[in-house]
């Protein structure tokens, strides 16, 4: 993950996207309501909260690597006392006292670079015949919008600011397939039922909403590299050349869903 953290306060308010593929994997937990489920990358605590509404009995392990996000989850979560637990950890290496029955994690995996270790502390920290129920970004995800992203990126005054490479990615975020996914969560002990790849486009209805969510998440670390003014320039140059392309703002993103046992 990238040293520097997240604007949480803006990425839970543009995380609607995430949010309704959240909660549409949650929909499919058959939660029984009294489990002690890991949230692996919680961010600002939107869908902890649903998860623990789904846990009138139980508790919810709520880790991220980012402060910022931690905290912004402490806020959301404070009225379920201790029924959260905040944990501030990297997935790839991190221990908890008390094992889960069940780990849930949506939009993070693909954040973290080393999967093999982080499969490893997941399955140690997973329960005998605890399950697994994680989205995340799949191979070919916004390839059209980074691509659009790499030629605004090379043109003057951005390209001394970014020098963005095709064999030097600096948008952060790496996206696997289903069979290397597969092949390292057996590697660490899982069971795997499913690693299916499907596609998403999110529609946005204002050009600046579009280039807030760009910023924010999608394109967050080059963002951060250019001075205000030329970030402005950065993203009102995508976001032509997408409306150009595609008639609308919109994002292709491929979502790899993975179910597995422990």
């Amino acid at each position: 993950m990238s040293e520097t953290d997240w604007n949480a306060a803006a990425y839970d308010e543009l995380s609607d996207p995430m949010f309704e593929w959240g909660m549409a994997l949650l929909g499919t937990l058959g939660l029984k309501g009294e489990e002690r489920v890991l949230d692996a990358g919680c961010g600002s605590g939107r869908l902890t909260d649903e998860l623990l509404k789904q846990l009138p009995a139980g508790e919810v392990v709520a880790l991220d690597f980012s402060p910022k996000m931690l905290e912004q989850a402490r806020q959301r979560l404070a009225g379920f006392g201790g029924r959260v637990e905040f944990v501030h950890a990297s997935l790839e290496e991190f221990e908890l006292a008390e094992k889960v029955d069940g780990i849930f994690s949506n939009a993070v995996f693909h954040w973290v670079a080393d999967h093999a270790a982080m499969f490893g502390a997941l399955h140690r920290a997973l329960q005998p015949g605890g399950w697994l129920v994680a989205q995340l970004g799949g191979v070919g995800n916004l390839a059209k919008t980074y691509a659009r992203a790499h030629a605004v990126a090379e043109q003057a005054p951005f390209h001394e600011f970014l020098k963005i490479r095709e064999d030097d990615p600096h948008f952060g975020p790496h996206f696997e397939d289903p069979t290397r996914t597969r092949e390292r969560m057996e590697a660490a002990g899982f069971e795997v039922s499913e690693a299916k790849l499907h596609t998403v486009a999110p529609r946005f209805e204002r050009r600046e909403r579009y280039e807030a969510f760009l910023e924010t998440v999608v394109l967050r670390q080059p963002a951060m590299k250019l001075p205000e003014g030329l970030r402005r320039e950065f993203l009102e140059g995508i976001s032509k050349q997408t409306l150009h392309d595609e008639g609308e703002y919109s994002l292709d993103y491929v979502r790899l869903t993975v179910r597995a046992r422990g």
